[in-house]
């Protein structure tokens, strides 16, 4: 059973690849990141709501192809995963 129709949400996970984001106490915000945006997916499918995600694993994906995944799929809402001390 679908909760919302004709909703999808480009979820975000930063960094990647070889763009590691913060580095704190040997944690890397693009490991935490990827972590929190796939859970993300997990609860909002559950949920009945469609998502798409510009990365599901460590690789390194551009500012414009992240906005061009979210825009080619016409994404309704784009949340960008982040993280710093």
């Amino acid at each position: 059973m679908k909760v919302v129709e004709n909703l999808l949400i480009a979820v975000d996970p930063g960094h990647g690849g070889k763009d590691p984001g913060a580095l704190v106490d040997g944690y890397k915000e693009k490991d935490i990141n990827l972590n929190v945006a796939l859970k993300l997916r997990d609860i909002l499918t559950k949920n009945g709501i469609d998502v798409i995600i510009t990365r599901d694993k460590d690789k390194t994906v551009d500012l414009q192809q992240r906005c061009d995944i979210a825009n080619k799929a016409h994404a309704n809402y784009f949340i960008s995963i982040h993280c710093n001390r």
